[in-house]
């Protein structure tokens, strides 16, 4: 791992295929935490407004008290996705 201060630290991690009718397909993924936000960058994928290999097309953080998901889905858009993960919560589950 390694860490740039106590602010920041990236790690690399490798997602493999899982589908087995697929053929074997691997993707290395950078992981970046920075200023309480976590970022993370499959390689050659990005968003439109970083230069190629700059880009984190999906961050997780907590904005106005909220946990919430931003995923920039299409290289094309400057605006991403942003997801409200509070129904998510443990404590929503409205077990019977």
């Amino acid at each position: 791992m390694k860490e740039y201060s106590k602010d920041k630290i990236t790690k690399i991690f490798t997602l493999k295929e899982q589908c087995p009718e697929t053929p074997f397909t691997e993707i290395n993924v950078n992981i970046l935490y920075e200023s309480g936000k976590i970022w993370i960058q499959p390689e050659g994928y990005g968003e439109k407004c970083s230069a190629d290999g700059e880009g984190y097309p999906i961050g997780l953080e907590i904005w106005q008290g909220k946990l919430r998901l931003i995923v920039y889905d299409d290289i094309n858009r400057e605006d991403p996705q942003i997801i409200d993960l509070e129904k998510a919560k443990e404590s929503c589950c409205g077990r019977d």
